[in-house]
């Protein structure tokens, strides 16, 4: 037998021991990582990656020799590796999310009519060289010159599209439903899900999607987005080693990927990397901030490169003002900023409320909500400008300056701004209600654009009520310090502040939409205004003790996630603790009474004490490993039934040669030949010897 450090240069590829262990760890569905195992195992393979590097030396004269080559190339790999992945992640995300933008705003013109030249062409690219939308385009044709035939085909189209996606979802990948993040962030967090980020999730998300955007359901693509740039993150990890089996390593991947889709999803790399800090992660590395950018750079210059919308931008609502803004309209910022927080507890409040009635009540019958909901969503909305079409296309009107081409259907025409407010107003409201019952239902459905929609709409009533009274009084009061030769209200600005203002208040996030926000005008003017509507946004959500709607998602649903903010004051140790519990003592027990324990128990692991009379601690075992060394024993080595079981080290030991090199715990994650040479050696008719995967960092705590 070779010295194990030797071998392990040649056992760098053996993946039996990590794929059979995992077949009986297999962690099932919503159980929890044992962290301090993982990094144990972890531990142990740099400690042998240490040793076979150390013995790929040089030749007797200190030439260099293949071996040497190999083992400084091989370093020189695996210090690359990391940022392959994550730029292999990026790119792919960048590339999912451009063909989610052009399938979706082909989906979303095709309900109105369709272009002769081509009919896999939307309405922008079928009419690519008309210049404003108040001309006329030969090529794009309505399906009907009669406003009742239109509207029926749009409500068609509109619940097809949802039938089809909630069908698939729920025949084909269950977890493609929702928005994820709420998923997203216990997963991060150690909690298991089986299948949440696998293949089958991230191709029918993918694919169902932009069939519910384009169905007009009031439900966005930026939640769901981060979930598929997830399940990217985790496909190509599994792809590597270092990755696969390592659940920490994992989750750094998964953090970054999550970056990358927020990125991707509003253009704004620095807004994604602030994201995954403020939302999703509960330890954040700076290792895992540099890789969480680099993903979400990647990701987002692969997006530009794509150009989905021909436009040279990331996201149809990218906006530039060229206009400064004036201290007096922090008043009605305030504004904005109270209604922010407002309708992000109302939106919070009865959407659990509706969370609870459909899991009573619809919970088998989700195709069904899915298509009524797209019907009602149609049906109501085809009358009101602002519903009939897409969100993010409704937002790019909004959000632009009256002057260069922004007079969208007489927007900004003065002698119709009371009935634009009112049908603002109104459309503010139907969707802010459309918001409350559609998220959460059986489909891919987020509340990033939506909330920004509400917002959207209910900043642009203010902003054209305010340049109304500017028109009214010019010279008097507030408005006296407005330039006479420059238009002195911006309503596009409200509509901004209004998206920020709503995105913060039912999200609970700030920083990060602050930086968005930056990133979508590419201007440093509106960035006070932004943070004055944060602010205002938080304090009143604080005042009226809203939370999150993902953290709110995760109590209902009973996920197990440990808040930072989260402590327990005047609470004994002893009411929290377990005190019949399970115990494997350091000798005198059998193979037998082990499996009985075993048999008896589903535990994950059990603590190791000196004897029945001594209650001291010694180490602790989990359950993958006791029932993996029993049953490769059992197979490979010589024992029975009454075999002695030992778990702590005895001095004869030392004498051994294949285990003199061990210590406790230092089994954990070995590769399969060392495994069985180990078992082979430690398993005998006299003893089986489980001493080199008993873990003893918490018996070395305690005696600190």
């Amino acid at each position: 037998m070779t010295r194990i450090g030797a071998q392990y240069g040649r056992q760098l590829h053996n993946r039996d021991y990590e794929e059979e262990i995992e077949q009986i760890r297999r962690y099932e569905d919503f159980t929890t990582i044992d962290w301090i195992q993982d990094s144990i195992v972890e531990r142990n393979r740099r400690i042998r990656n240490a040793k076979a590097t150390k013995a790929a030396y040089r030749g007797p004269r200190g030439e260099i020799t293949p071996t040497w080559v190999w083992a400084q190339l091989w370093r020189f790999l695996r210090a690359g590796e990391p940022w392959l992945v994550i730029s292999l992640v990026g790119i792919l995300i960048g590339v999912n999310a451009a063909l989610i933008s052009i399938i979706t705003e082909w989906l979303s013109d095709i309900k109105m009519g369709y272009c002769t030249d081509g009919w896999w062409l939307n309405s922008q690219f079928c009419c690519w060289e008309v210049e404003s939308d108040e001309e006329f385009c030969p090529s794009w044709h309505l399906w009907s010159t009669a406003t009742p035939a239109r509207w029926l085909i749009y409500v068609i189209f509109a619940a097809t599209f949802s039938f089809v996606a909630a069908h698939l979802v729920r025949s084909m990948a269950k977890y493609a439903a929702g928005s994820g993040i709420s998923e997203i962030k216990c997963i991060l967090t150690g909690f298991i899900m089986q299948g949440f980020l696998g293949y089958a999730t991230f191709f029918i998300k993918s694919l169902t999607l932009p069939l519910v955007i384009a169905s007009g359901l009031s439900v966005g693509k930026e939640g769901p987005s981060v979930h598929v740039a997830c399940c990217i993150g985790a496909i190509v990890a599994s792809w590597f080693q270092r990755f696969s089996r390592s659940q920490g390593k994992m989750r750094e991947i998964i953090t970054a990927a999550s970056a990358a889709g927020v990125a991707v999803a509003f253009g704004s790399p620095i807004g994604g990397v602030l994201f995954s800090i403020e939302e999703m992660s509960q330890m954040f590395r700076s290792k895992t901030m540099w890789r969480s950018f680099m993903c979400a750079l990647v990701a987002t210059f692969t997006l530009s490169v794509m150009n989905p919308f021909r436009t040279k931008k990331l996201v149809l609502f990218q906006v530039t003002y060229n206009r400064d803004w004036h201290f007096f309209e922090i008043i009605f910022f305030i504004i904005l900023g109270i209604f922010g927080g407002l309708y992000g507890a109302f939106v919070v409040k009865f959407n659990m409320q509706v969370a609870a009635f459909r899991r009573k009540h619809l919970a088998s019958h989700g195709v069904a909500e899915a298509v009524i909901l797209a019907t009602l969503t149609a049906t109501i909305g085809y009358f009101n400008r602002f519903m009939r079409i897409d969100m993010t296309e409704m937002m790019s009107i909004l959000f632009r300056e009256c002057e260069g081409g922004g007079d969208y259907d007489n927007l900004c025409q003065m002698a119709v701004q009371w009935p634009m407010a009112n049908s603002l107003l109104l459309a503010t409201f139907i969707r802010m209600g459309f918001v409350v019952i559609s998220y959460g239902a059986k489909v891919p459905a987020g509340i990033f654009i939506p909330s920004m929609a509400v917002g959207a709409t209910f900043g642009r009533m203010v902003g054209i009520m305010v340049k109304a009274m500017y028109r009214a009084y010019p010279h008097s009061g507030i408005f006296a310090v407005c330039d006479p030769n420059v238009p002195c209200i911006t309503p596009g600005t409200y509509a901004f502040l209004g998206a920020a203002a709503a995105l913060s208040g039912v999200m609970r996030i700030t920083v990060t939409v602050v930086v968005i926000m930056f990133e979508l005008t590419g201007a440093l003017t509106y960035i006070l205004p932004t943070m004055i509507v944060i602010l205002v946004t938080k304090a009143v959500g604080d005042f009226l003790g809203t939370r999150g709607i993902a953290d709110e998602a995760i109590r209902f649903n009973g996920y197990p996630i440990l808040e930072n903010e989260d402590r327990g004051f005047n609470v004994s140790v002893s009411e929290v603790m377990k005190k019949d519990i399970d115990i494997l003592f350091a000798s005198g027990m059998l193979v037998s009474d082990i499996e009985q324990l075993l048999a008896s128990t589903n535990v994950k692991g059990f603590p190791i004490v000196a004897s029945e009379s001594s209650q001291t601690l010694v180490g602790y075992m989990g359950r993958t490993e006791l029932r993996y060394v029993l049953d490769k024993a059992q197979n490979v080595g010589d024992i029975s039934p009454s075999t002695p079981c030992a778990f702590t080290r005895e001095t004869s030991d030392q004498e051994d040669f294949v285990l003199s090199d061990m210590t406790s715990g230092s089994a954990l994650g070995v590769e399969e030949d060392v495994a069985t040479e180990l078992i082979e050696t430690s398993a005998t008719i006299d003893v089986l010897k489980l001493w080199p995967w008993v873990n003893q960092v918490l018996y070395f705590a305690r005696a600190l």
